[in-house]
């Protein structure tokens, strides 16, 4: 596949990590976190790695979205690895790939790909500044794509709840916007289109998004997926 930014995340095969030297706890995944960086063919990254292992991310190239990116990740100790999925919006094509490296626990990532590419990521401490439900209400303006539709400029309102609802040429999605109970800078996400859709009638989506309170206005990065990662869409809500 060609494409500027191959980057998946690591499918875990245990549960449990192994313990590494220096007292490092096994269940400590020393990935968690908010990382932004460069890769080699010239891609910014940004990486959000929960702390049950998902990982949920996208590329731009240009400032222009690239790819969006779901899987999982693991540090163990200063050892890290990757390995998964990667929506290419350009082509509409899901590639898979995997990264080794490592990981310096809330300060940086180094790994290189299967096929050769590098990245070098910073931890961004504001994974630490926790949301509120009140923090996430309110109403947005969303610039963003799918595979095949360029949003721009669409209006929405996420409720006190953290619902919403958006109604766009015949599709109405309906979904959530909701805290994680870790106290992070994490929101979780979950759509449901119905009608004329360019992801399909009745498809569900589940994703994460970041509400960086830092500036102004707040924004609301938004990835999300269907449930075999081959479509979803990513977006960018500036706070009105």
């Amino acid at each position: 596949m060609n494409t500027q930014f191959k980057l998946s995340l690591i499918t875990c095969a245990t549960a449990a990590l192994a313990a590494c030297g220096g007292g490092t706890s096994s269940s400590v995944n020393t990935a968690e976190g908010l990382w932004q960086g460069p890769s080699s063919t010239g891609a910014n990254v940004t990486i959000a790695v929960l702390e049950n292992g998902e990982a949920w991310g996208g590329a731009t190239l240009a400032n222009t979205v690239i790819s969006a990116i779901a899987g999982t990740a693991t540090g163990s100790g200063t050892s890290f690895s990757a390995s998964g999925s990667e929506f290419v919006f350009s082509s509409n094509s899901v590639g898979t790939g995997s990264y080794t490296g490592t990981v310096t626990q809330k300060q940086r990532i180094q790994a290189t790909s299967n096929n050769g590419s590098t990245i070098n990521l910073a931890y961004n401490p504001y994974y630490d500044q926790g949301v509120t439900a009140a923090e996430i209400a309110g109403n947005y303006t969303l610039t963003g794509r799918t595979a095949r539709y360029t949003i721009t400029n669409m209006s929405f309102t996420i409720g006190a709840n953290g619902s919403f609802t958006i109604v766009d040429n015949g599709c109405t999605t309906t979904g959530t916007a909701t805290p994680r109970a870790t106290g992070k800078a994490i929101v979780n996400v979950t759509a449901t289109g119905t009608g004329n859709c360019v992801l399909g009638s009745g498809v569900s989506l589940s994703g994460i998004a970041v509400l960086d309170k830092t500036t102004t206005p707040n924004t609301l990065s938004v990835i999300a997926l269907n449930s075999g990662k081959t479509d979803g869409l990513i977006l960018l809500g500036r706070k009105n």
